[in-house]
């Protein structure tokens, strides 16, 4: 019995995964990749983070789909910009840029 319950129990966490929302992209700042940035994507409770590698990029997955944010850490320099987590993998590439006294990130 004991096995058949660790089977459901695997299967219904697979199914939790698939719903997964996985983002990923890019980030340039001047047309240069971001290297070594802190990347979080803050998604309702949840607040997956990585690094972007030598070419700028981040992959990062959440549990939930909906709309969400992407903060980015240079450092020092914070910038966020909104996207959306989908139940397929999304591609979000993005500038740096500063406007005015603060920091953002412009879809590209």
């Amino acid at each position: 019995m004991s096995r058949i319950l660790a089977w459901v129990l695997l299967g219904w966490g697979s199914v939790e995964v698939a719903s997964a929302g996985h983002v990923f992209g890019r980030i340039l700042e001047n047309g240069q990749p971001v290297r070594g940035a802190g990347v979080i994507l803050r998604c309702g409770g949840e607040r997956p983070g990585g690094t972007t590698d030598n070419e700028g990029t981040y992959r990062l997955f959440a549990k939930t789909t909906g709309s969400c944010t992407l903060e980015v850490n240079v450092g020092g320099r914070v910038a966020t910009g909104p996207l959306y987590s989908y139940d397929k993998p999304t591609a979000y590439d993005f500038d740096l840029v500063r406007e005015g006294a603060r920091w953002i990130l412009r879809r590209r």
